[in-house]
């Protein structure tokens, strides 16, 4: 359960959501857990079927809601679809299409796969050269790294937001955009997606072998129902493996003598490192 709530917490992305707030005031670790009744436990476990559906990108059916929530929850997670919870939802994201964008890039991407398909009917015949010197293998080869490296620069170019190298970054549209690949996408120089056919991205749901996921994009109103089920659950996970706890004077002043004193320690080693600090 704390793997599945740390996950989430720093799987969030852009997201916003009263839930990752929520996450940033624990420390999910395993101390001051709380003892819970028979009743209480049961519901735990069907909020640890809930996360599990979630990071693997899918809904949760109503009937593990109902019984992961108590009643007072249940309420106020119905209760929220008649209301925005997070920033990240938009117009852009009601209709739940793919981005315009993505259509060309799946485009070059296709043809690059044709050219490496046609290029594989070769592989054994790589002694028969043409009157230029190649081979039909490399001929094929070269054509579809061509289109395989049209389709990621195309890609990175609505990917990159680094202003200084896109003077027109659309974060919404990256964010959009990144929602529909099956991997993370790295536009540093040096770290782009290979030029080969298992290299580059591919959208979510795609049948090619190549692809690393093969669940579709959570969008539209499945998006709206993911953001709302993400803040119901960990809102009724915390207080089931949390207990409140009190701190006594001394326990407070033992904390801040200790703080006081790792803030001294790592003063003295960073002045070591660099000296020029004092």
């Amino acid at each position: 359960m704390l793997f599945q709530l740390r996950k989430l917490k720093h799987n969030a992305g852009v997201d916003d959501s009263d839930y990752i707030h929520a996450l940033h005031y624990v420390d999910l670790e395993l101390d001051n857990i709380a003892d819970i009744t028979t009743d209480e436990l049961a519901r735990l476990k069907y909020v640890h079927t809930g996360l599990g559906n979630l990071l693997r990108k899918r809904a949760v059916p109503p009937s593990t809601m109902r019984k992961a929530l108590d009643v007072e929850q249940h309420t106020e997670y119905v209760r929220s679809f008649d209301f925005d919870i997070s920033h990240v939802e938009s117009a852009d994201d009601s209709n739940g299409e793919m981005p315009v964008q993505l259509i060309d890039y799946m485009d070059m991407v296709r043809k690059g796969d044709n050219y490496t398909r046609i290029a594989n009917l070769f592989k054994n015949k790589q002694r028969i050269r043409h009157a230029n010197g190649k081979t039909a293998y490399s001929k094929y080869e070269t054509l579809a790294e061509g289109c395989y490296e049209d389709a990621v620069m195309h890609l990175c170019s609505y990917l990159e937001t680094d202003a200084t190298k896109n003077p027109n970054v659309d974060y919404t549209l990256a964010s959009a955009i990144t929602r529909w690949l099956d991997r993370e996408v790295d536009t540093s120089d040096g770290f782009a997606p290979d030029i080969t056919q298992a290299g580059v991205p591919r959208v979510k749901g795609s049948r090619s072998k190549f692809s690393l996921d093969y669940a579709k994009p959570v969008v539209g109103h499945t998006l709206r129902k993911y953001w709302r089920q993400r803040n119901a659950l960990v809102e009724a996970a915390l207080p089931l493996i949390y207990a409140e706890k009190e701190l006594s004077d001394a326990e407070v002043a033992e904390a801040a003598s200790i703080r006081v004193r790792a803030m001294t320690k790592l003063n003295q080693l960073l002045s070591l490192i660099n000296p020029e600090r004092d």
